[in-house]
């Protein structure tokens, strides 16, 4: 089997060219990720699929682009968001929070369950995507 290695700043250089003078300083900081590592190892810190550091490089995501610059922001940037439950986290973090499944036996994910989406008499988190 032959080995396809890639060459450095390969990612860096499809963004540039994909987004143009638009490049976002999050899908340049992602790009420098995937060639510093690799797009495996790059969405495994971001939290997303292998597929989607590519597709965002290349300006082709079709999905929630807000929340893997989310992702990005928090987990490669240090951006951090004030969390009605937890406190001060990354960014990345409150999209995991959102995500969380519902353990009714466990308090804090009640907590996150109800702050993220605005349930009850509780106010919904400026900083929550889900809708509805």
């Amino acid at each position: 089997m032959t080995r396809v290695t890639k060459k450095p700043g390969q990612a860096l250089a499809s963004a540039k060219i994909a987004w143009g003078d638009a490049l976002p300083e999050w899908v340049e900081t992602l790009a420098i990720e995937v060639d510093t590592t690799s797009t495996a190892k790059a969405a495994k810190v971001i939290g997303y699929s292998a597929a989607v550091p590519s597709l965002v490089v290349n300006n082709k995501y079709n999905g929630d682009l807000a929340g893997v610059e989310a992702a990005v922001r928090g987990a490669l940037l240090n951006k951090t968001v004030n969390c009605p439950v937890d406190g001060e986290i990354t960014s990345d973090k409150c999209g995991i929070n959102q995500r969380s499944r519902l353990n009714t036996t466990a308090p804090r994910t009640i907590r996150l369950y109800q702050n993220c989406r605005g349930s009850g008499n509780v106010p919904k988190c400026p900083h929550s995507r889900i809708g509805g």
